[in-house]
């Protein structure tokens, strides 16, 4: 299953995608899949516009930031509990809110208060009954080290959570893809009584539809047929080694893959594009950072869940391992500290580049802008990220190695302050590097 990206793939696929392409994509491999027994979680966010991507480790969270938006973050707390969303429309116009509704405080109330994906969902779950949700529609990933859970909200107090089996692979595009709900099976589903619901809206009907599907009752049918929605879910069950059906309704929620997958090819998965004349992108000309999850549940929690950073789009960009541990990172946040920027996320987040022009951020800005104008460039850069890349998990395993120094016998962490250090010398060092190489 390994995938191996030529040059001359990278030169065939120089342009980026066009404008249509401004949708989100998500992987979730449960532990059982995975090759070396961990959950993993990849996602590809991706937003028009002007964004400007900051960094944040604090002792509650690291934090993928993009000021002013409401569900483009990514979060990882400090249980290694991840949060990531995909949008995906609803027929629901449903204005039933309480004090507005939630939309944003939904993935921070999980951030600063779930302990397991598990109860992600329960707290989710619970801010939908109680106040609504005030957009279309949306999914939320959860996962923690030893499962992980696909949340699918609708606009009003309706949603439904599936658990993705230990042995499976789960990818989403811009569209519901829970399929059969079984509530009679409360461990691997919760939610509303959306059957009741979809039935009184005229959008299921039994002797008509047959078996409900959540996705087909829920999704517009603009999002369920959308070539470019259904081409990158197909790419990415391809390189899976999974065939698509015709039909898109009859496209699995999971899979069992047929070879145990890694954290590379999640990497390579999230990097796939296609010349700009072609619809289907997974990484494509709005994806604005890419983040994957490594959650070990065998290893001390600081150093075996790792947040991989891309910082913008993945096909020309090195994941760069944050752990969790991680409690300063380089100048890579527009304020001094991550409460500063929960503060002001919503305020002077308007021409960031003018008002903010040393972030960090706007050095990837430019190189893509260059990297667009020139066919060796592009090749060059994906060469340079997938050489460094290589080097960098190559020396994973003897860099988490060496942090075990400072755990006891028994695993108890014995210098906190120590391993604080080595964890953020270690990011401030890549990094460095990294960029050197641009």
């Amino acid at each position: 299953m390994k995938k191996v990206f030529t040059l001359a793939f990278l030169l065939l696929a120089c342009l980026w995608c066009g404008a249509q392409n401004d949708n989100c994509f998500s992987i979730i491999v449960g532990k059982n899949a995975s090759a070396t027994g961990e959950v993993i979680l990849g996602h590809n966010e991706d937003d028009g516009g002007e964004q400007m991507l900051n960094l944040y480790a604090s002792s509650e969270y690291l934090w993928a930031e993009f000021p002013g938006m409401e569900v483009a973050d990514a979060f990882l707390n400090q249980h290694g509990v991840a949060i990531v969303s995909d949008n995906c429309p609803s027929r629901s116009t449903e204005e039933n809110f309480f004090e507005g509704g939630v939309c944003y405080e939904v993935r921070v109330a999980v951030a600063k208060q779930a302990r397991t994906a598990r109860e992600a969902v329960n707290i989710i779950g619970h801010l939908i009954n109680t106040r609504g949700y005030n957009k279309s529609g949306r999914t939320y990933l959860v996962a923690d080290p030893n499962e992980a859970w696909v949340v699918a909200v609708i606009q009003g107090r309706q949603w439904v959570a599936q658990r993705v089996p230990d042995d499976a692979v789960m990818v989403i595009p811009n569209y519901f893809t829970i399929d059969r709900v079984d509530f009679a099976d409360p461990d691997n589903f919760v939610g509303t009584d959306v059957f009741s619901y979809a039935t009184t809206r005229g959008w299921y009907n039994f002797r008509t539809d047959g078996n409900f599907s959540f996705r087909k009752a829920f999704s517009t049918p603009e999002s369920r047929t959308k070539e470019h929605n259904l081409l990158r879910h197909r790419a990415a069950l391809s390189f899976f080694g999974q065939s698509a059906p015709e039909n898109p309704d009859e496209i699995p929620f999971c899979f069992k893959p047929d070879k145990k997958v890694s954290v590379e090819d999640v990497m390579q998965a999230l990097s796939l594009h296609q010349p700009a004349w072609v619809a289907g992108s997974i990484c494509n000309k709005k994806t604005v950072v890419s983040t994957i999850f490594q959650l070990r549940s065998n290893m001390p929690r600081e150093i075996g869940c790792v947040m991989w950073t891309a910082m913008g789009r993945p096909a020309v960009e090195a994941y760069l391992p944050i752990y969790l541990g991680t409690t300063e990172l380089p100048a890579f946040g527009r304020f001094f500290s991550a409460a500063d920027a929960e503060k002001r996320h919503f305020t002077d987040a308007k021409n960031l580049r003018v008002h903010t022009p040393s972030g960090f951020y706007w050095k990837h800005v430019d190189r893509w802008d260059a990297i667009e104008k020139d066919l060796y460039k592009e090749a060059a850069a994906a060469q340079y990220a997938q050489k460094f890349q290589a080097k960098l998990m190559k020396e994973q395993e003897a860099f988490e190695k060496s942090c075990m120094s400072y755990y006891a016998a028994d695993g108890t962490l014995r210098n906190a302050k120590g391993l604080a250090k080595r964890l953020n010398k270690a990011i401030d060092k890549n990094y460095e590097k990294y960029v050197k190489g641009f």
